[in-house]
């Protein structure tokens, strides 16, 4: 009896172990043929950048090709869709992504995977600005989406085809601004760079400009008054102040600044000194040394003040009607704050003598042309300016 039960357990161990074996064998069988078998996946981008906010469209096909299969597409890693293959085993999914990174197709049922395919989302960007106003700076707003998106921005301006300015900023809260310096008239071109991020690539802007000229003379009003007496300022052209009225004084500048630049001395900025100002440089000096010195162009009927070698002031000024102011190196010998004509009838005010009777002084009317009687005239508004910076001593050179 105990010999039968013996033999049932070895027999029934002996059948376990040949059934164990069977199943391991058909599992190793079943895995062979599903390697075998396992499927191919193709993924393409309908573009390989877009704007943050845009779709872009994954096409595959899945081989061995069966309709129905289930494929996810995800983007960094992450799925970002489903969709089923057609009966030729192709695929679309449509989706808006929201950061650079690989995009990927996977087969949901043996999960293979396909080559990734690079995605570059760029900021979306909108640009708007302030007023146009020539030789100021202009306000530009750049309004980025996602408002995540924290990168600097760099604003480079063009005109007449060369590079004239940099301003950089930082993107905050979807929103960066700029104060962007517009020196000149007519076409400008400003390009906005967005550098990229971790998450974003860079993305680039473009917008196109036109500043406006305007006559103006004693009267005029308003934004162009300002921006055309900065602008004199840049160029070391004495003006009476920055300010939106163009008013006598101002005249004077813009008179200075015809005479320097050789224009007809009209007293009125038309087009041809609008457009002479937006490519002016500044006027250079005919003496080098010594490094303070004062010139007086008789020709452009202009006086200079030097320093270093640079021309710190431009002022119009009237010399002798006869051209009897003389010619030469001089000395500024003595400075006396009011003086008058020989007969006391006109003020003479901030007095520098050079030669004999002769000086540098203020005047109610200074013509364009040569008037005086030998000395040289200069606007009353600007003598104060022209006495404080001189000194006895200094060296004066009168020319043609």
């Amino acid at each position: 009896m105990v010999a039968r039960l013996r033999h049932v357990v070895l027999s029934r161990r002996v059948a376990a172990a040949a059934l164990a074996a069977l199943a391991t064998l058909v599992a190793s069988a079943f895995f062979a043929a599903a390697s075998a078998s396992a499927a191919t996946l193709s993924c393409t981008l309908s573009q390989p950048a877009v704007a943050f906010g845009a779709s872009v469209t994954v096409t595959g096909v899945v081989d061995p090709a069966l309709e129905g299969q289930e494929v996810a597409v995800a983007l960094a890693g992450v799925d970002v869709g489903t969709t089923l293959t057609d009966a030729t085993g192709a695929f679309a999914l449509q989706f808006a992504p929201r950061l650079s990174g690989d995009v990927t197709a996977r087969l949901l049922a043996d999960g293979s995977v396909s080559a990734p395919s690079p995605l570059v989302v760029r900021p979306a960007v909108s640009v708007s600005h302030g007023a146009l106003i020539p030789f100021l700076r202009t306000r530009f707003v750049l309004r980025v989406a996602p408002a995540t998106y924290g990168g600097h921005v760099t604003a480079r301006v063009f005109h007449h085809d060369r590079l004239v300015a940099t301003v950089r900023g930082r993107c905050v809260d979807g929103r960066a601004v700029l104060s962007v310096p517009l020196r000149g008239i007519e076409s400008f071109s400003v390009r906005f760079e967005l550098e990229p991020t971790a998450e974003l690539g860079g993305e680039v802007a473009k917008q196109s400009v036109r500043l406006e000229w305007r006559r103006l003379a004693v009267g005029s009003s308003g934004p162009r008054v300002r921006g055309l007496l900065t602008q004199l300022r840049r160029l070391r052209v004495c003006v009476p102040g920055v300010g939106g009225r163009f008013t006598n004084d101002v005249a004077d500048a813009v008179v200075g600044f015809q005479k320097a630049y050789r224009l007809p001395r009209t007293y009125v900025m038309s087009l041809d000194d609008w457009r002479r100002l937006d490519r002016a440089a500044r006027v250079r000096p005919r003496f080098a040394t010594p490094a303070r010195h004062l010139e007086i162009d008789e020709t452009r009927q202009i006086l200079m003040l030097v320093t270093d070698g640079v021309v710190i002031g431009v002022v119009p000024v009237s010399t002798g009607a006869t051209g009897n102011t003389p010619e030469g190196a001089f000395s500024i010998l003595r400075k006396n704050s009011m003086s008058s004509t020989y007969d006391g009838s006109v003020a003479l005010p901030r007095f520098m003598t050079f030669y004999g009777t002769m000086g540098i002084h203020g005047y109610p009317l200074v013509p364009p042309y040569p008037a005086s009687h030998g000395c040289v005239r200069e606007p009353l508004w600007v003598a104060d300016w022209v006495y404080d910076r001189a000194f006895v001593g200094e060296r004066l050179y009168i020319y043609y």
